[in-house]
């Protein structure tokens, strides 16, 4: 996908990029000789540069450079490069403060916990080269930016609210895991951030219970995120005709021994 990415360049927006495409310059290797890609010559200039810069950074494994050089909202193309440094994520509060935060990377499912290992984040997150969330750049950052003033999230931040509003979804999250069949267990259906509270501060009054279902549930919004970033970038690229293959759909199922494990360890 990213070597078929045109966006690198000032000037260059998505009617320019499609007419690219349909002329029949699919990536960055088929743009034909100096002022023969039908480009204005400053664009055309802008768009060399761009690419020589892009290729050192793909070259180097560098996420960072390459999400400075893309709109926001077409990071998500990054995916594709690199899914394998991506990770899932969504945190709890309890209105305030920060309670939980699951995870899904390359290592596996993962809870922190207030109380337990929270302060552990700055360093688990460390190496992550594409974050994924679902309103995170509203409300997961923000969250974690203020616990955590040090930590800086990846460039590379693909936030599944918006990227679905393109694809015509409007809702939470749960209407989206309803509305393309990414399920959950049949226990946790219903339950929302505010039922996740009062999990929390019945857990805190002694409840055993009560922990064991909350990081359920926490979990489950982490890890239910994967299958709906690799749904969302499939339709993206259907959708606008991108030259680019299509992601394998990651299922809840391929983590759900190690989410047990987490809940048992509790």
């Amino acid at each position: 996908m990213i070597r078929s990415t045109f966006r690198i360049a000032p000037g260059i927006g998505a009617f320019l990029e499609s007419s690219l495409w349909d002329a029949g310059v699919r990536s960055w290797d088929d743009l034909p000789a100096a002022r023969a890609s039908g480009l204005p010559a400053p664009v055309e200039l802008r768009l060399r540069r761009a690419i020589e810069r892009a290729r050192a950074a793909l070259a180097a494994g560098d996420a960072e450079a390459l999400a400075e050089m893309l709109p926001r909202n077409e990071r998500w193309r990054l995916y594709g490069t690199f899914s394998g440094g991506a990770a899932f994520l969504d945190v709890e509060t309890d209105g305030e403060a920060l309670t939980a935060i699951g995870f899904l990377d390359a290592r596996g499912p993962r809870l922190l916990l207030a109380g337990r290992d929270l302060d552990r984040f700055p360093e688990e997150a460390r190496g992550w080269k594409l974050l994924v969330t679902f309103n995170g750049l509203s409300f997961d950052v923000p969250v974690l930016r203020r616990a955590f003033p040090a930590w800086r999230p990846p460039r590379a931040h693909v936030d599944l609210r918006h990227l679905w509003g393109r694809l015509g979804h409007q809702g939470g999250l749960k209407l989206l895991e309803a509305n393309t069949g990414v399920g959950r267990p049949a226990h946790l259906v219903g339950l929302s951030g505010c039922d996740a509270v009062r999990l929390w501060r019945a857990h805190q009054d002694g409840d055993a219970a009560a922990l064991r279902i909350f990081a359920d549930y926490n979990l489950h919004d982490a890890v239910n995120l994967r299958t709906l970033m690799d749904l969302g970038y499939n339709r993206m690229v259907e959708r606008l005709r991108l030259p680019a293959a299509p992601v394998p759909v990651h299922e809840r199922g391929d983590v759900a021994y190690d989410v047990t494990k987490l809940l048992l360890a509790l």
